[in-house]
């Protein structure tokens, strides 16, 4: 009797201790991917009680912590549950080992605190993390060859190490890790067709989206995604911050405003702030500073996180500038030093703008604003504004000028050459300037040649981009320079 009742104490184990993809945890997914997690946790509850070792239920728990953690920043949050991340994966050891959601859940644990650590600078862990990530999906991926959601950490993996600057490949030697930019995409772009994993559509589309504007360089692409995207972000946080980035990526500012002032605020959704940040830049863009100055304060006064801080401030400095207070821009400068931190881009620059104490040109801030609007005709008109002996006019004023002023044209005709001449004095005049403008116009040529085929020349410029160094938006720039490279070679 005694060996019968631990034989059916065995099967039960076998039949519970599974992933099981029901109702529960279908729900539960669809609210984490919108944000709303006190929703998504009834769901994971319900699960709980009537089917307490289904595998999904610390993966998706873990998807709550680590998108909290990504829209909030906080430290504590983040300090208060990384321990979690241990106990869930020894949690999936009494899962199924013959199912291919096996390794691929300790993946996606483990991917995620990665991604959670980069967000504070625990490089070294997060380096570990994404090894075992990485070696748990090759795994996966040879027991599994047509489980395609392998694709979604691989393709990420991939891509990501195909971007690694060059400072940082000592890492992927020591690991072995190799990756490009091409196959990640390539192998989310899989996932993305695959019918069989339709569920995990919109997410799929999200990383997609990113990886493009971060990393690659096909407008097409692009416009395909939020096509793709269609009027759901209007009922789905993640897709509206992904529909804003792709048509701010593709100069539709009037379209990316929309987007914004009709996301979803039903009670349940995680407040994601950073979206206010962005709405700020979609009113700057149209020159509506008072909206723009509301939204920057906004998100200030609301966001306690990392990044930004200084962005936003800096951002409320010029609008004060082009207001003609010289006072209320002085003290937000300040504030651009005081607050925030030095992780991102956007905040470094700001960072050393203040620093240096450097005065905007108007017209040349105005049409920089029209133009990353997608107002090229008005940014045209703009600088145009500028006369030749212009005395405000110092010698960075005039790389910018030429910078800008290629980067209009680049969109209002089809004369690369002369778009190119352009580009060129603003290489040869800030080869040694600090700004951004020497180092991207290199970009550019490289992009206009590798669109036209003449890979010898793009492949000078980019390498002349990679050789510069010490200048604003850095670690962007030499990422699509690195990418376009990647490119070129397949």
């Amino acid at each position: 009797m005694r060996k019968i009742i631990l034989f059916f104490l065995f099967i039960s184990n076998l039949t519970f201790a599974s992933f099981d993809m029901n109702e529960n945890i279908r729900q539960s997914y669809s609210h984490i991917l919108n944000l709303e997690f006190d929703e998504a946790n009834i769901f994971l509850s319900q699960e709980d009680s009537v089917n307490p070792q289904n595998g999904f239920i610390p993966v998706y728990r873990n998807y709550i912590d680590f998108l909290t953690i990504q829209t909030i920043e906080d430290v504590g949050f983040f300090e208060s549950h990384k321990g979690l991340k241990d106990i869930r994966i020894r949690s999936l050891e009494y899962n199924d080992k013959t199912s291919p959601y096996y390794l691929y859940a300790k993946s996606e644990i483990l991917l995620q605190w990665a991604f959670a650590r980069l967000k504070f600078e625990e490089y070294f862990t997060a380096t570990y993390e994404i090894v075992q990530a990485y070696r748990l999906l090759e795994e996966n991926q040879r027991k599994f060859p047509n489980f395609t959601l392998n694709n979604k950490g691989l393709g990420l993996i991939h891509a990501m190490l195909g971007a690694v600057p060059d400072e940082f490949q000592w890492i992927l030697s020591l690991t072995g890790l190799e990756g490009s930019i091409p196959r990640g995409l390539h192998e989310l772009d899989n996932l993305l067709n695959d019918s069989s994993f339709a569920m995990y559509h919109d997410e799929t589309l999200f990383l997609l989206s990113f990886l493009q504007i971060n990393l690659a360089n096909n407008e097409s692409l692009c416009k395909k995604y939020l096509k793709s995207i269609g009027n759901r972000y209007k009922d789905n946080l993640l897709l509206n911050f992904a529909a804003a980035r792709l048509s701010n990526h593709l100069g539709l500012n009037d379209y990316c405003l929309n987007v914004l002032e009709n996301r979803p605020y039903s009670v349940g959704v995680n407040k994601f702030y950073y979206l206010d940040y962005l709405q700020g830049m979609c009113y700057l863009y149209v020159l509506d500073y008072e909206n723009a100055k509301q939204k920057f304060e906004g998100f200030l006064i609301n966001f306690h996180g990392l990044n930004y801080i200084k962005s936003a401030n800096h951002k409320l400095a010029w609008i004060a500038f082009l207001q003609d207070d010289t006072k209320l821009r002085d003290i937000y400068l300040q504030r651009v030093i005081s607050d925030g931190n030095l992780i991102i881009d956007e905040d470094k620059a700001a960072f050393m703008y203040a620093k240096s104490n450097s005065i905007n040109h108007p017209v040349l801030l105005k049409t920089r604003l029209l133009y990353d609007g997608g107002y090229y005709s008005l940014a045209l008109s703009e600088i145009n504004k500028i006369k030749e002996k212009d005395e405000s006019f110092s010698e960075d004023h005039k790389i910018e000028y030429w910078y800008r002023m290629a980067r209009i044209q680049s969109r209002l005709i089809d004369d690369n050459m002369l778009i190119i001449s352009y580009y060129q004095k603003a290489l040869e005049r800030g080869k040694d300037a600090t700004s951004y403008y020497a180092p991207m116009s290199a970009l550019q040529m490289g992009l206009i040649y590798e669109r036209d085929k003449k890979n010898q020349k793009a492949k000078f410029y980019f390498n002349t981009c990679l050789a510069m160094s010490g200048f604003d938006y850095q670690r962007g720039i030499h990422i699509k320079a690195k990418s376009a490279l990647a490119r070129i070679k397949n």
